[in-house]
């Protein structure tokens, strides 16, 4: 085969295309809850802000506004000296755009879970904690795609499978910190879509119903009191997400999180004579 010069263009030109396409984010991570647990009683009522601190961005040249915000509420309650339950909803609201195919894709995520978690102190002194939770999650995600050409949808309902162990470190003052990481099964399943069977593999949306996805999602929380405010905590986290299945999807790297919440159990402690 023989590449005159609009051969050779018109190949450059489709290659460049193909790789602007606007990613379609089939996940973005929730906040972990990583209740402070450390006696029957204790317990957490919270919610947080969550966001990927990103607005508009360039990238090879062009402009992106490709926003992730959203909220998480969390709850959590020691029901024996080792064990726990816990629950918690995420939703996310997001945004993308790209000059380069005009396209603008805006996303609503809902998933509610629940666990059951094992806690010990791991030092004489009680100062350390090891915790773990095992839950599941159900929900469903779903975006619209807008374009100059065309208006497309895709929506699937969500399973999760998780685990999620964590070291929690108090200090002799109101703050403690842990350090986490959490592993996500991801189910999609009754989807519904306007695509073509060509633009879910240009988008690399036509596996997401062959096999679940897992994710591995490393995070650390902060959170601080007041000795005058007995149960009142304020928390912030970070979190990463990183796919660890064999064939790719677009997805969203990270969460951060800030909000506060109740022990409700340190409550009615302080309150008795």
């Amino acid at each position: 085969m023989k590449w005159n010069g609009l051969t050779l263009l018109i190949a450059l030109l489709t290659l460049l295309l193909v790789s602007c396409n606007t990613p379609r984010y089939v996940y973005s991570p929730a906040a972990q809850n990583v209740p402070v647990l450390t006696q029957k009683g204790d317990s957490k009522i919270g919610g947080y802000y969550s966001t990927n601190f990103v607005g508009e961005e360039k990238r090879n040249g062009e402009t992106i506004d490709n926003r992730s915000r959203g909220y998480d509420l969390h709850g959590a309650v020691a029901i024996t000296d080792h064990f726990a339950i816990q629950a918690g909803h995420f939703y996310r609201w997001e945004k993308t755009t790209e000059s380069t195919d005009s396209a603008t894709v805006r996303y609503k995520r809902n998933l509610t879970e629940f666990g059951l978690g094992y806690y010990l102190p791991i030092n004489v002194q009680k100062s350390v904690f090891f915790q773990v939770f095992a839950g599941a999650g159900f929900g469903r995600f779903s975006f619209t795609d807008i374009d100059r050409i065309a208006a497309n949808f895709h929506q699937a309902n969500i399973t999760k499978i998780y685990i999620q162990p964590a070291i929690l470190f108090r200090s002799k003052g109101s703050f403690s910190s842990s350090v986490s990481i959490r592993a996500s099964i991801m189910n999609y399943s009754k989807i519904q879509t306007s695509y073509n069977p060509s633009q879910l593999d240009d988008y690399n949306l036509d596996s997401l119903n062959n096999r679940a996805k897992i994710f591995f999602e490393p995070g650390f929380t902060g959170s601080f009191g007041f000795k005058n405010v007995p149960g009142l905590r304020f928390e912030f986290q970070g979190g990463l997400s990183f796919l660890a299945s064999r064939k790719f999807i677009d997805y969203r790297l990270i969460n951060l999180s800030f909000g506060t919440w109740f022990d409700l159990g340190s409550v009615f402690r302080k309150s008795k004579p």
